[in-house]
């Protein structure tokens, strides 16, 4: 017989996971936008963001710096 506290938990669970998901696309986005804006510019935007120098591609380094912020935020 199952506990009736086990369904509350894993709808729990779930929210807790949509929020981080909807953070990591918010920040992707606005990442991706400085990434796009500095290599149209020729800048070096690998420095301006958290944990992308040492990438070798531009979705690399915004995927990298979205989970160094999120991993801070936490």
């Amino acid at each position: 017989m199952t506990h009736p506290n086990n369904r509350m938990t894993t709808v729990q669970a779930h929210d807790h996971f949509d929020g981080y998901g909807i953070t990591f696309v918010l920040l992707f986005l606005v990442f991706m936008a400085l990434a796009v804006a500095g290599q149209l510019l020729v800048l070096d935007w690998r420095n301006w963001l958290p944990g992308a120098e040492g990438s070798t591609s531009t979705l690399d380094g915004v995927k990298s710096s979205v989970y160094t912020v999120i991993s801070q935020l936490s």
